[in-house]
């Protein structure tokens, strides 16, 4: 709880329990920010939130009534003002703990999860992004891999309390873009990689460089730039204007660490991983060419900590992995389950060059659909990935929100020429026929919902098991054998 007269220069003195950017849930004695979003304007919802007790509104359109006893605050932009309020409310809280922002098209989530298990080892960590907020035993659902202003400094304040020294940051170009972070200390940024995604927001390929290399604008300038030498385009771009510290990543092109001699496994990975002059050949077990360069974010990162590389080597091999992320499924089968978050058309290339890498004498059956009401040209991406790699691929729903799923799946059949390509619209009898199709040394990868328990429909999220969780199911069910009408159906090897 603050006063008023704390926050701004005013000579009112009352005191402020909550401040808010969305009338539904101000309470008594709170500040009410009028942001005029993408599509709501919070100048329209003032009323509706004096009417729930907020008693200051923060505003920078004219408007036409004042109540007598609520303090207005015009300002220039109010997000600005809701940056710099939220932080000072909840006693600037990322001032207080080391703080890790990861950017990028891909990798995220990863590399903000593996730094976070690992120091985890020595201290209290916490971490937001894509899959939940963790810290202190609690984990919650995250609303976006960024979160508004207000819940992320909210949260890092409750993390503060919980006495955590250090949170890893999922940092996405739309958060650095509508100013989510602005009001976060960073004492080290990562970047991973780039695609060309959400044009739809950002417009170009240079508006969305541009957003992500914000984040190292807000780094402290004792803190680290972690950057990778093999996006050239982004490298170039950021390298000559950070005022902090740089370390280097790649497997390419020239950097502090390096992975070479690269050797890809069903199962694992093995390198030499050099750090300036030094080599160590390592074992990891996280699947793809890929995530080896994941793996190399963590270990700059924790080298810019100052921990020991044999240190950081123990670490690496004996990492775990993340649910949904390239996660290779434990079973005694002879043939292999992959699952995949897979948001990007540059990832499912990826996922299936790495399957035609490693198979054998197999085939790659994959399952996969695409999302409803956005980013239609995707559909005609992964559809010709997926007649160039697969050799069987069954088409089935994912997040169709109010979009019919068999258009979806017809506009990505189309482009599938050479496999064997079905639809069946119920993405768990799709996983089922996948298992029960599959041969010696198949590798069958579902693609698309990784860590997700839900499915987006048109009237909100359906609950859903998660993949990896029908697939095996469906592999108890069908190898395991099941009861029916009292006999024991099985298939065997």
């Amino acid at each position: 709880m603050k006063k008023i007269n704390e926050l701004f220069d005013v000579e009112e003195d009352f005191k402020i329990r909550s401040i808010h950017s969305d009338s539904r849930y101000v309470g008594r004695d709170s500040i009410f920010f009028c942001i005029d979003g993408l599509s709501v304007d919070g100048h329209k919802y003032i009323e509706d939130a004096i009417f729930q007790g907020a008693k200051c509104i923060v505003y920078s359109k004219p408007l036409t009534f004042k109540h007598k006893d609520i303090l207005y605050i015009k300002v220039d932009n109010v997000l600005d003002e809701l940056n710099r309020v939220a932080d000072l409310f909840y006693d600037h809280p990322s001032y207080k703990m080391t703080v890790i922002g990861i950017t990028g098209s891909s990798g995220k989530t990863i590399v903000a999860l593996m730094i976070k298990n690992a120091l985890s080892q020595f201290l209290k960590m916490g971490y937001i992004g894509t899959n939940n907020i963790e810290y202190a035993g609690i984990i919650e659902q995250c609303p976006y891999t960024t979160p508004e202003t207000i819940f992320l400094q909210r949260h890092l304040n409750d993390m503060v309390k919980k006495d955590v020294k250090g949170v890893t940051l999922e940092v996405s170009s739309h958060g650095l873009a509508l100013k989510r972070v602005d009001s976060v200390h960073f004492d080290i940024a990562v970047f991973t990689n780039v695609y060309e995604e959400h044009l739809d927001f950002h417009g170009t390929m240079e508006n969305l460089m541009a957003s992500k290399a914000k984040l190292f604008s807000l780094l402290d300038e004792k803190g680290y730039a972690i950057l990778n030498t093999d996006e050239v385009r982004f490298y170039t771009l950021v390298k000559d204007s950070i005022k902090s510290h740089v370390l280097t990543y790649g497997i390419e092109h020239r950097a502090d660490v390096m992975a070479r001699n690269i050797e890809l496994f069903i199962d694992h990975s093995e390198f030499d991983l050099q750090v300036h002059d030094e080599l160590h050949h390592v074992s990891v077990p996280v699947l793809a060419r890929f995530n080896i360069s994941n793996i190399l974010a963590v270990v700059t990162s924790l080298l810019a900590l100052e921990m020991p590389i044999m240190q950081i080597i123990d670490m690496i091999e004996h990492i775990q992995g993340v649910d949904g992320r390239m996660e290779l499924l434990t079973h005694p089968y002879p043939f292999h389950v992959i699952v995949d978050y897979c948001q990007h058309a540059k990832s499912y290339e990826k996922v299936f060059q790495f399957a035609q890498q490693v198979k054998k004498n197999g085939r790659i059956i994959a399952v996969f659909g695409a999302p409803g009401k956005k980013n239609y040209n995707k559909r005609q991406k992964i559809g010709k990935l997926a007649n160039q790699y697969c050799d069987q691929v069954i088409l089935t729903a994912e997040d169709n929100r109010d979009e019919d799923i068999q258009d979806i799946c017809l506009d990505i059949q189309k482009y599938i020429e050479k496999p064997v390509s079905v639809i069946i619209e119920d993405r768990r009898i799709a996983i089922e026929q996948a298992i029960e199709i599959a041969n010696r040394d198949d590798i069958i990868l579902i693609l698309g919902k990784g860590h997700e328990q839900f499915m987006a429909s048109a009237i909100g999220n359906d609950p859903y098991p998660g993949d990896k969780y029908v697939a095996l199911e469906a592999i108890h069910k069908i190898f395991k054998g099941e009861e029916d009408d009292g006999k024991e159906m099985e298939q065997i090897y």
